[in-house]
Order: C-alpha cells, then sequence, then structure tokens
C-alpha cells in the first residue's frame, strides 16, 4: 500500500469512527420539553427525566416552556426528542384541532400513557347542583383560551349531563384557574377544574365548601361524552377524606398524563425508555409522588386514534 493510500485510508477510518461516535452520542440524549418552572407538568417531566436518567445510561435534560403549544412543536421537529404532556393537548396536536387547529403534528408518538387526572365540574356545597343535568340554565366557566385544549372537556360533561352549551349561560374566562377564581366571587356557578389542585383547598375555605358533581357511568352517556372528548374516561373517587368536595363516592372524568416523542428517535431509546416503565413503573411510583398513579392499567391503556411509536408498542402492545 502506498504512502498517499494508507493517508487516505487512515482519513477514512477516522471519519468513520468519528461519525460514529457522533452518532452514539445523538443517539444516547434524551431531550425533555416541558411547561414552567413551577408547574405540575414541568414536575411531572423533571421526575420523568431523573428517573430516566438514574436507570438507564441516557444523557436526559430538561428545558422549560410556557406550554404545550410551545414546546410540543419543538419535539415535533426533533429539536426536542421527549415530553409528557396530557391527552387533551396530545390530541390536539396530533389531530390539528384546538390551539393546534390547521396545523396538526404529525411527527408525535405516543410511548404510553402514564397516569389518570382526574378533573370534574365545581360547585359551592350551598349551590343546591347536585347533578350536572342541575346545570341547565346556570353560569358555566367557558373558553379558556389560555388552555383551549380542556374546552371540549367542559363541553363533554355537560354532554355526560345530557346537556349542550346551548342549555347553559357561558361566561368567558382565560383558564381553569381563573376559573376557580370565578366561582368563588360568584360570576359563575360551575367550573371545570382537577380535583387533586391545590385551588380546592382555597376555593373550599371561601365558599364555605365546595362539591364535585357525579358522572353518569352508563355507557349512553359516556358516549355522550367521549363523542365531544374522546380521549376521556371515567373513574371512581372514594369518599375517604382524601378528596376535597366528596361526601359520597362518585365517579368523575380523567384523562391521561401521556408520555410523547419524535418519530424518529431511536428504536432503540423509545425501547429503553418503554421498558424502564413497563419493569420498573411500580418502583419509579413509590419513589416520587408525582409519578405515583403509574400503573400496569395505565401503561397499557389503549388509544386508537393516537398513533404510538412502533417501539414502545412492541413492549406494551399494539393500540
Amino acid at each position: 500500500m502506498s504512502t498517499k493510500t494508507f493517508a487516505r485510508t487512515f482519513i477514512a477510518t477516522l471519519l468513520a469512527a468519528g461519525l460514529a461516535t457522533a452518532a452514539h452520542a445523538q443517539s444516547s440524549q434524551l431531550r425533555f420539553g416541558a411547561g414552567q418552572q413551577g408547574s405540575q407538568n414541568y414536575g411531572v417531566n423533571a421526575a420523568l427525566a431523573q428517573a430516566i436518567g438514574d436507570n438507564t445510561d441516557l444523557d436526559v435534560t430538561v428545558q422549560a416552556f410556557g406550554g404545550p403549544t410551545a414546546y410540543l412543536p419543538l419535539v415535533n421537529e426533533g429539536r426536542l426528542d421527549i415530553a409528557a404532556v396530557v391527552t387533551p393537548d396530545f390530541g390536539d396536536a396530533v389531530r390539528g384541532t384546538g390551539p393546534f387547529e390547521g396545523n396538526a403534528q404529525k411527527n408525535l408518538r405516543l410511548v404510553a400513557a402514564l397516569f389518570p387526572s382526574p378533573v370534574g365540574m365545581m360547585v359551592a356545597a350551598d349551590s343546591g347542583i347536585k347533578t350536572i343535568a342541575d346545570l341547565k340554565g346556570k353560569r358555566v366557566a367557558w373558553g379558556m383560551p389560555a388552555q383551549a385544549s380542556l374546552q371540549p372537556y367542559i363541553v363533554g360533561s355537560l354532554a355526560n349531563g345530557g346537556l349542550t352549551p346551548d342549555d347553559v349561560v357561558q361566561v368567558p374566562v382565560a383558564s381553569v384557574g381563573n376559573g376557580v377564581q370565578a366561582l368563588t366571587s360568584g360570576t359563575v356557578d360551575a367550573t371545570l377544574f382537577a380535583l387533586r389542585a391545590g385551588k380546592v383547598v382555597e376555593a373550599d375555605s371561601a365558599l364555605g365548601g365546595i362539591l364535585w358533581l357525579p358522572y353518569d357511568g352508563s355507557a349512553e352517556a359516556v358516549e355522550r361524552m367521549q363523542a365531544v372528548a374522546p380521549e376521556a374516561y371515567l373513574v371512581d373517587v372514594a369518599a375517604d377524606g382524601k378528596v376535597v368536595g366528596v361526601p359520597s363516592p362518585i365517579q368523575t372524568m380523567a384523562y391521561d398524563y401521556v408520555l410523547a416523542v419524535n418519530a424518529d428517535v431511536p428504536a432503540a431509546t423509545v425501547e429503553t425508555v418503554s421498558k424502564l416503565l413497563r419493569d420498573k413503573g411500580a418502583d419509579l411510583a413509590k419513589a416520587n409522588k408525582l409519578l405515583g398513579a403509574i400503573s400496569t392499567e395505565n401503561l397499557t391503556r389503549a388509544y386508537p386514534s393516537l398513533p404510538r411509536a412502533a417501539a414502545a408498542e412492541a413492549v406494551f402492545g399494539a393500540n
């Protein structure tokens, strides 16, 4: 071999090795998108990132943004790799509806459902409103442009009780938090909110008691609800004192936190994360209260309308 030929071969070998090393480094990175620091969404993503970093060889980072409308497009474009997000936002992003109207994020893939986030219609305990059907003619917090993906869940709640948007007085509010403020100030009679959020205790104190309206578990009522909010389902809530405003057992609406990835994240990386959740999900739940509701039932929940990453499907099963 001539000196010139040897030099070319040596350089080519170095370049190949460098490219391989760069590709390996790139594939070992996992960049999380998350909501603002201090938010529940940031906490969930940070907890997942730490769990993955502690239990795998992946180099995991977390970057905070204003919300899903900011970070999901970055995951879609491949500038971020992964994010935990609630199904109202993920569903809108995939379908190009709500705040993603006309801009479907076609490169997003589902890894798994993580845990349910129970929500419901909150009223003052002394309002005389006992069922969703009783909301007919009442003032309901509406619109929520800062959280537009949640509007179908208000309409879906009404549908569960046999009502339509025209059956209530729609009072515009910017967000679910503003809806609670409107309830405590007497501007509305009911608002959608999360059962375990911190503001529940504040509202309960301000109103002298709050009540969560029970949802109808019949097949017909659930079908009406899911026609509007397809990823919604019902969960049981016990009257054990752990949830303020539940004096007797009820069913309420829930949607899931899910883990979403860019379609081009390496299959090996998706498989690693999926197997960690499958095999150590219970341990992760015990180690961090923000992940406390992870269970096999949740991880294997099927969402036929949401595309799942093939590597995750191999671990958890097909939708």
